[in-house]
């Protein structure tokens, strides 16, 4: 893509969640001509790809406007996520930023384990013109609005329930924590890093909320009516849980069901996504070699919220650092992407639409 074309309005800097959807984008993009590449050939060059930007996005808004950017796939190896690889995966997300930078984007949303970089300092962005968010705040909105639709559906009192938040002290669990604290019965927190958990539940505690927190995930969770799990399930493992327990699967990548220990009786959704009405096109068009969802136009919140800031010519730096998500920034950008025809996606899991859920109450 030539790096002197005009101003987009963002960009979108991601990663792959398997090799399974990598394989399925390299031999997509790749000539039709050429035979495919099998998995191994990709895992001995993938980790070693600069970022590049791989296609142009269009997408339109309920009020007519349309607007234009680009993603940005930075290659980083879904095996080499933890801390160990931290550096050099970085490396990649600060080059990914500056490329956006020389497309003349606007604003850059970072998916996934790209926003790692706008929980610290800013300052080595402090020279480049394009703004950042990690999208956090929408992704949180429509995590938090699947509960209460859930709830709904369900004919469950939210301001009842024991919610179980997993990954409480991460940015999204921070947000979801503040949001729920005055709306529900009990909050059950759960996070690896003691001391941070434990001074986040005496703060709520000081604020009259009924709390309790532990880094033992089994003992929080037969107490929970309804589980919102943000940090990854890689080392999650989830048993022992109440009948009928609503589980909002919102990390990255969403493969929860394959870490519960009970099967039955179990309502489990993947939670922060959003659907674009109005829809989108790729150029070139490589959707098929991207899209694994069960319903058309349907995308994470971090993607969309610079869609929604970019449809209201808000170019600012919406959601970073970590801990400062406020009910009030959720509630303002969950407005605006309805004002767009940006919903809450239909409730769906690795089976495919929960048809109970979206069934009209």
């Amino acid at each position: 893509m030539d790096s002197k074309s005009t101003s987009l309005d963002f960009a979108i800097i991601g990663h792959q969640e398997s090799w399974q959807s990598i394989t399925s984008f390299i031999n997509g993009i790749r000539n039709a001509s050429i035979e495919p590449l099998p998995v191994d050939k990709i895992k001995d060059v993938f980790g070693f790809m600069p970022p590049r930007d791989l296609f142009k996005i269009t997408l339109k808004s309920k009020t007519g406007n349309e607007v234009n950017g680009v993603f940005i796939e930075t290659f980083i190896d879904p095996d080499k996520l933890s801390a160990r690889y931290l550096k050099t995966n970085i490396s990649k997300v600060k080059k990914a930023i500056s490329l956006a930078s020389k497309l003349n984007a606007k604003l850059a949303t970072l998916g996934g384990f790209t926003s790692i970089v706008l929980e610290g300092s800013r300052n080595e962005f402090k020279d480049i013109s394009i703004k950042l968010t990690t999208g956090n705040t929408l992704t949180a909105g429509f995590i938090l609005k699947g509960i209460e639709h859930a709830c709904v559906q369900y004919d469950i009192r939210l301001e009842e329930s024991n919610v179980l938040i997993i990954g409480a002290t991460g940015d999204i669990g921070l947000a979801c924590t503040h949001y729920l604290k005055q709306k529900v019965s009990t909050l059950l927190l759960n996070a690896r890093n003691q001391r941070r958990l434990e001074t986040l539940a005496t703060s709520l505690r000081n604020e009259g909320v009924n709390v309790f927190c532990d880094t033992n995930l089994e003992s929080l969770v037969p107490k929970a009516d309804i589980i919102i799990a943000v940090a990854s399930s890689k080392d999650i493992l989830i048993g022992n849980t109440k009948n009928n327990v609503i589980i909002c699967d919102a990390g990255y990548p969403k493969n929860l069901e394959n870490r519960l220990l009970k099967k039955e009786d179990i309502i489990l959704f993947h939670g922060g996504m959003g659907i674009i009405n109005y829809g989108y096109t790729f150029s070139p068009n490589y959707k098929p070699f991207f899209y694994n969802y069960p319903v058309d136009n349907v995308a994470h919140g971090c993607v969309l919220e610079a869609v929604i800031l970019a449809f209201e010519k808000k170019y600012e730096n919406y959601s970073v650092g970590k801990g400062n998500i406020t009910p009030e920034a959720i509630s303002n950008i969950y407005q605006w992407a309805l004002k767009h025809g940006v919903e809450l996606a239909p409730f769906y899991n690795s089976k495919g639409l929960c048809k109970l859920f979206n069934t009209k109450v």
